[in-house]
């Protein structure tokens, strides 16, 4: 165990440490704004996807704009004030909610917290690129992303618990944990060089000219659809579990802890055991186990049917998010891997922001009859899977096979 550790820079694991406490602090509220938007102020679920589709624009957006700023102004600067910012507005959430200051003010500071988190994300994958060998690359993503999912193993279960009998204070622990966050980077990763960047007048659209970045657009394109389908686990599946089957807010908290838990014990030893499988193999096989698991959600109503379910999409979602990390920065030129982070950043943050929008309604459409709108989800899933099939053809060897380091 120690030989593993000491076998990446030891600011990785600092950057996963302060994950956690970013992960514990967005999954103790988030995963409960559909129920306090639906269930407290009486919004519709097509309101609730209608705020979500908004959000997802905003968020997408500044995905892009902020790979393109941690190449330019740094990783460190970007990570920590994103962080800071991003704990404020949690407060102000909670201040919003206790005094009632209704939706739309509630949700425009919602859509504030999400643009902070959306320039963190991509200064930070750029960050695990910077501080890993090539060969290395699924292996860090993998070690951030367990991090990532401790907290969310940590938060909805407590979550859970604090909603029902306070969604402020949800947003209270969400802002001081988010704080901690912050602080870790402020502290601790101070002095992290940004790669080489080559200077030049910048227009946004330049992130999304399509001669030169084919290969990097055609696997956002894909991802975008495979975290539309993802993001079902989220507002549709809180919904569709707690309002129309009859879970628990306790029980479906428990569906989130088993989710991060199985990430947290199960991603390295997944990543390692498919070391020599090409990254988009992994990533097909991952979208068609998606398919089966909101498959099987559509077929069942129970608390231990959505145990299974729930299981099925954390084994496929440990399949696909390390190796579209590593290929993403694979595919960066050289000075631009925060510039390819923000494109990936783009097509997760479109499909996790319109997912909502899209299963809500859905699931508006096909009440009461739910399988129709998980049979769809679950087809839309089989899109990516034969996608990265393809793309196994176009991406040169070299770029979608991770090297075993002892080879």
């Amino acid at each position: 165990m120690l030989a593993y550790f000491k076998k990446f820079d030891y600011r990785l694991w600092i950057l996963a440490g302060g994950w956690v406490a970013s992960s514990v602090g967005f999954s103790l509220a988030i995963p409960f704004v559909s129920l306090y938007f639906h269930s407290d102020l009486g919004i519709s679920l097509t309101g609730i996807g209608v705020f979500f589709g908004i959000s997802a624009i905003v968020r997408s957006i500044f995905q892009a704009i902020g790979g393109e700023l941690s190449d330019r102004v740094g990783r460190y600067p970007l990570m920590v004030f994103s962080q800071l910012a991003r704990s404020v507005t949690f407060w102000l959430i909670a201040l919003s909610i206790s005094h009632g200051w209704g939706f739309y003010n509630i949700a425009g500071l919602i859509i504030l917290n999400s643009i902070f988190g959306a320039l963190f994300q991509p200064a930070a994958n750029a960050t695990v690129a910077d501080l890993v060998s090539k060969e290395q690359r699924t292996e860090g993503y993998s070690i951030v992303r367990v991090g990532g999912n401790l907290g969310w193993a940590i938060g909805p279960a407590v979550g859970g618990f604090i909603a029902a009998k306070s969604y402020a204070m949800l947003f209270v622990f969400s802002g001081a944990m988010t704080l901690i966050s912050g602080l870790v980077f402020a502290l601790f990763l101070r002095g992290i060089k940004r790669a080489e960047y080559n200077e030049e007048k910048f227009s946004f659209k330049e992130i999304f000219v399509w001669k030169g970045n084919e290969l990097i657009l055609k696997h956002a394109t894909l991802v975008f659809v495979l975290y539309l389908v993802a993001s079902q686990f989220i507002a549709p599946f809180s919904l569709y579990s707690v309002d129309f089957m009859g879970i628990s807010k306790e029980q479906l908290g428990f569906l989130f802890t088993l989710n991060g838990l199985m990430v947290t014990f199960l991603q390295i030893p997944v990543t390692k055991a498919l070391g020599r499988m090409k990254l988009t193999i992994q990533l097909a096989i991952g979208a068609l186990i998606y398919a089966v698991g909101y498959q099987w959600i559509g077929f069942n109503s129970t608390f231990v049917a959505f145990i299974i379910g729930i299981a099925t999409i954390t084994i496929g979602e440990n399949f696909v998010s390390p190796p579209a990390l590593a290929i993403s920065a694979n595919l960066a030129p050289k000075g631009r891997i925060g510039r390819y982070m923000g494109i990936y950043g783009f097509a997760v943050t479109a499909g996790w922001s319109l997912g909502p929008s899209f299963g809500g309604m859905l699931l508006d459409w096909a009440r009461p009859s739910f399988l129709y709108a998980w049979s769809i989800i679950a087809i839309m899933a089989l899109i990516p899977s034969i996608g990265f099939m393809g793309m196994t053809r176009r991406i040169p060897a070299e770029l979608n096979l991770r090297k075993s380091p002892n080879k």
